[in-house]
């Protein structure tokens, strides 16, 4: 029997490595703590960093029913010589690299109940249970591997003696393994009446028992093994994904979806997105705008107006940060606003993190709009600016455009002898009101639509605005600087509901779509006037449309198809050809999207917000689109 001194080492100590010194005794404690180090080290490298299962190009530990009754095979994998290093059946378990050369029967294992005493006497050298007999009734039995290691001395293996001194050598440790059968979907673990402490174990198949059936066919097997193990080179993820492997695994440049997903989007005829996520799911009325916006601080911000307090409108805020997306939008979001009823906000994001937002406070005729500035989780708190309060007049719908240190509020103004836009225009730096009487009317035109009306800033630092007239859509160019307007013209005459929106792009032009009776419309504008684009691909029910430019100054246009309500549709104008993609679908066509408002975050990334009234009153959803940017 071997004397082997117990052993010293514990991988919670951290040890590494055994050092010699001079002058003191080597004992067999020593060097085995050696060995145990840098075995913990690699197994521990193994079972983290390349998993359970059998690598690429091998299929050890396969199970196979042959139609044999109450048996099937383990069969090795091997084809010719075996060969340790290149031909034979392997599998690591927990750490462990188990190694199988000959194809064997379960019941003809060594272990196997079947053989009787030679069984039992088995079982008693090595410690170990027997291996009970495949189940006879119907129901699924998993087949499993259990693996340990025990200790072999020359008592076992005179091989040990060494043959020139005729006296023992160091005992060797050996790795015993065993394949199982038990009930259930998982091999043992702790607590289990079969669990047997130090032994390892995986998962190989599972068998299907039929009623009254003892053979065991090739279809009653499913492999459960995890197969092809590999550690691929970083050539491959810079191939792959175009991004340097250190950059990868630091979790940067990875795609938000799969690459499987991807390009089964594009052949099913969508767009690659992130799956769609409520920004607060509620069973209240939650209005969508168009008040999305990318704050300084690597972040998008919704805001909307809900009745989800005490049935009464209020404005909500909520933020989601781009460095981790999967948290979603802040839960519960803040209510920015209390009190008589508040409506339709817009806000922009200022250059030193405020937020600036304006809305609609009351209804009817008494209807005002006001304004507050802070940081976001301030906005709450701010004070409320007035912005237009006249008495006996509907001051209704803001739009606010940032140019500069100038800050324009739109507003359409009715009453009982005006229905007309008009801007007020506020200093950021002072704090100050510019038109220190009121607002001032932006066109003589009058409206009588309230809802319809977008603005765009431009790079030389102008507003585009247009809105719907009695019977027009009206189009011009607003100077903040100045109050002056210019360029006013009639988009098209007598379209129904056009709901307009405008686009300038980095190279100064500036774009217009907008719903007429016949589908979607566009028009450029470039020194000398308006020019009719197409719009090939879309339909008489398509309608809402938004647009942003991408970082390769392509254009993407997202829209509504269908009638009261429908699916998102978007398509990209390239910039080099001037020419429009394919329609893909953006939603599901299940007759509850509408209202899109696509964004660019600050990393060139495009996330689009819808409503989805699906489950009865409206809520916010949004996705990420998967581009090149």
């Amino acid at each position: 029997m071997a004397v082997i001194s117990t052993d010293t080492f514990d991988p919670l100590r951290r040890y590494v490595r055994v050092r010699l010194q001079q002058g003191v005794p080597i004992v067999d404690a020593d060097v085995n703590e050696r060995e145990d180090i840098q075995k913990f080290e690699l197994r521990a490298f193994l079972k983290w960093f390349v998993g359970d299962g059998v690598p690429d190009g091998n299929d050890g530990f396969r199970i196979a029913g042959t139609g044999a009754d109450n048996d099937f095979e383990i069969r090795a994998g091997v084809t010719g010589a075996v060969d340790p290093l290149r031909r034979i059946g392997r599998c690591l378990v927990d750490g462990l690299d188990v190694m199988i050369d000959a194809t064997v029967a379960f019941t003809a294992q060594r272990l196997h109940e079947s053989r009787g005493a030679a069984a039992d006497a088995e079982a008693a050298r090595l410690g170990v249970p027997k291996i009970t007999a495949l189940p006879g009734e119907g129901g699924r039995v998993l087949v499993y591997l259990d693996v340990w290691e025990r200790l072999v001395t020359p008592a076992e293996d005179p091989s040990l003696v060494h043959g020139g001194l005729g006296t023992e050598s160091c005992a060797r440790m050996k790795r015993e393994w065993a394949v199982r059968v038990r009930r259930g979907t998982a091999p043992p673990g702790t607590g289990d009446p079969d669990f047997i402490a130090g032994h390892s174990y995986t998962p190989l198949a599972s068998v299907d028992r039929r009623p009254r059936e003892a053979a065991v066919s090739p279809g009653d097997v499913t492999d459960l093994r995890r197969r092809r193990l590999f550690v691929p080179p970083a050539t491959l993820i810079e191939d792959v994904l175009g991004t340097r492997a250190e950059e990868y695994l630091a979790g940067r440049g990875r795609p938000p979806i799969s690459l499987r997903e991807a390009v089964n989007a594009l052949l099913r005829g969508a767009l690659p997105t992130t799956p769609e996520a409520a920004v607060d799911k509620s069973t209240a009325l939650d209005v969508i705008g168009r008040s999305f916006i990318a704050d300084t601080t690597g972040g998008l911000v919704a805001l909307w107006y809900s009745d989800r307090t005490a049935g009464v409108e209020q404005v909500f805020a909520a933020r989601m940060s781009l460095a981790d997306t999967s948290r979603g939008f802040t839960s519960p979001p803040i209510q920015v606003t209390t009190g008589t009823a508040h409506f339709a906000p817009h806000a922009v994001g200022l250059p030193n993190g405020d937020i600036l937002v304006a809305y609609q406070t009351g209804i009817g005729a008494n209807a005002d709009v006001m304004m507050r500035r802070a940081p976001l989780a301030g906005l709450a708190a701010a004070s409320e600016i007035k912005v237009a309060d006249s008495a006996g007049s509907a001051e209704a719908r803001p739009f606010v455009a940032v140019t500069g240190d100038l800050a324009t509020v739109f507003l359409h103004l009715a009453t009982a002898t005006v229905n007309k836009w008009q801007y007020r225009r506020w200093r950021l730096s002072t704090g100050e009101w510019v038109d220190s009487a009121g607002p001032v009317a932006l066109s003589a035109t009058a409206s009588t639509a309230a809802e319809i009306f977008h603005a765009a800033t431009g790079p030389a630092g102008t507003v585009w605005a247009v809105f719907k007239a009695d019977s027009d859509l009206r189009v011009l160019r607003f100077e903040p600087g100045s109050g002056g307007v210019f360029d006013e013209s009639t988009l098209g005459a007598g379209n129904f509901d056009p709901q307009p929106f405008l686009l300038t792009t980095r190279s100064g032009e500036v774009w217009a779509f907008w719903t007429s009776g016949t589908g979607l419309k566009a028009s450029r504008f470039r020194p000398g006037g308006w020019e009719a684009q197409p719009l090939p691909g879309t339909t008489t029910t398509d309608k809402s449309p938004c647009a942003v430019e991408d970082a390769d100054g392509g254009i993407w246009l997202f829209w509504t198809r269908g009638g009261g309500s429908g699916d998102l549709r978007a398509m990209r104008r390239d910039p080099a050809g001037g020419t429009w993609g394919e329609t893909r679908g953006l939603t599901a066509a299940d007759g509850h999207n509408n209202s899109a408002h696509a964004l660019v975050a600050p990393d060139g990334a495009i996330w689009v917000f819808w409503s989805i009234d699906r489950e009865g009153n409206p809520d916010i959803y949004y996705k990420r689109l998967v581009t090149v940017v």
